[in-house]
């Protein structure tokens, strides 16, 4: 499923524009300097990243969610002879958000007992995922020379694009994260656009600071 959605860039084009006459740099390397801020920006506010937890904080914390989502639901018992468990694979997929990927437990007063084989594998597996998501921004910064954490880096760059447009008229970055349930995570939108205007924000500082130190320096 294709999902689209719309950023307001003003105020990043309008930063770059600034920035242009006071640095020896081309709006091809200025554009390609905000694409790159921009992905390195992006990829510590995807969750489970957040403002006040990235690097290997937002990595535990993505791994902390996932533990107390199947606490929710089961819990590791010793398998003993004639005991009935249940699967811990089956109680995953049926309690499962599709549109979120984190657990429901609905109305269950009791997690339901499994095998500990069962549940260490299955905690292995999913504990393995974190990163998922933000990992759509790993094609992005492969080819900018962006180095994001490995734990976001070894989920690969099949999960996202970027086109790069330059026809001598103009000089285009087209980046997309492509994972399936990009669509369903709440507030990403809002997340996406803060970089944006962080990276638009850092840019503008940069060009007021160059025109006043130009200003100053003619004697103004």
């Amino acid at each position: 499923m294709n999902v689209h959605m719309k950023f307001d860039m003003r105020r990043l084009q309008q930063a770059i524009k600034s920035l242009e006459p006071n640095v020896k740099k081309s709006r091809k390397e200025l554009v390609e300097q905000a694409a790159k801020g921009f992905v390195k920006t992006v990829a510590t506010v995807t969750p489970p990243g957040s403002k006040g937890a990235t690097g290997s904080t937002a990595k535990k914390q993505g791994e902390a969610a996932i533990k107390s989502d199947l606490a929710k639901v089961m819990k590791a018992v010793r398998a003993r002879k004639g005991a009935q468990l249940q699967s811990a694979q089956d109680i995953y997929k049926r309690f499962r958000d599709k549109n979120t990927g984190r657990i429901n437990p609905r109305n269950l007063q009791n997690p339901y007992p499994v095998s500990s084989a069962e549940y260490n594998a299955l905690r292995k597996t999913l504990l393995a995922r974190v990163g998922w998501l933000a990992s759509g921004w790993n094609a992005a910064a492969q080819k900018l020379g962006v180095k994001l954490p490995a734990w976001i880096t070894r989920h690969g760059t099949g999960a996202g694009v970027i086109l790069v447009t330059n026809d001598g008229r103009r000089f285009r970055i087209e980046i997309s994260n492509a994972v399936k349930f990009v669509g369903n995570v709440k507030d990403l939108d809002r997340r996406i656009q803060k970089a944006i205007t962080y990276q638009a924000n850092a840019m503008q500082r940069q060009a007021d600071f160059l025109l006043k130190k130009a200003i100053k320096k003619a004697g103004f």
